[in-house]
């Protein structure tokens, strides 16, 4: 697939949508986890029926680093959407502009790993939790009730 050219930074290539932030109300509960979301589109992103999602966690490791580049470079194609998911085992200490200060520079830096300048939507899922468990509930489909009259 081809990508868009250009040489401006990443951050105006990229769209924020909407976020979500969920992380003051407390404690996750069943099917909700404890988040802070955040979703940016690239420019020329457009969805098609061969879109792929991709899941990949990130935090201050180097290892973390090298699996987003990968993933980005070899797997990654224009329409695709990335889903970066930050876990922290404890609630963030002091105010919500920290914590959410914190996810925008995480977000920028997981755009400026986009070198190819591929065409994708990129979501971080910055939660609290158990790390096994989060990115359980994150995969799994939450379970819906209906019922039928």
């Amino acid at each position: 697939m081809a990508t868009l050219t250009g040489n401006s930074p990443s951050a105006r290539r990229f769209r924020p949508h909407v976020g979500f932030d969920n992380l003051p109300a407390g404690e996750a509960t069943k099917n909700n986890t404890s988040s802070f979301t955040l979703h940016v589109r690239h420019q020329g992103y457009q969805p098609s029926r061969r879109s792929r999602t991709f899941m990949v966690g990130v935090d201050e490791h180097a290892y973390s680093d090298y699996a987003l580049v990968w993933l980005l470079n070899n797997m990654v194609d224009d329409g695709d959407e990335v889903i970066c998911v930050r876990v922290l085992e404890n609630p963030p200490r002091g105010n919500e502009k920290a914590y959410q200060d914190e996810a925008r520079r995480l977000m920028e830096t997981i755009q400026a790993k986009n070198e190819q300048n591929k065409a994708i939507s990129i979501i971080l899922e910055y939660s609290v939790g158990k790390l096994h468990a989060t990115f359980q509930q994150l995969v799994r489909p939450a379970p819906y009730d209906c019922a039928i009259s």
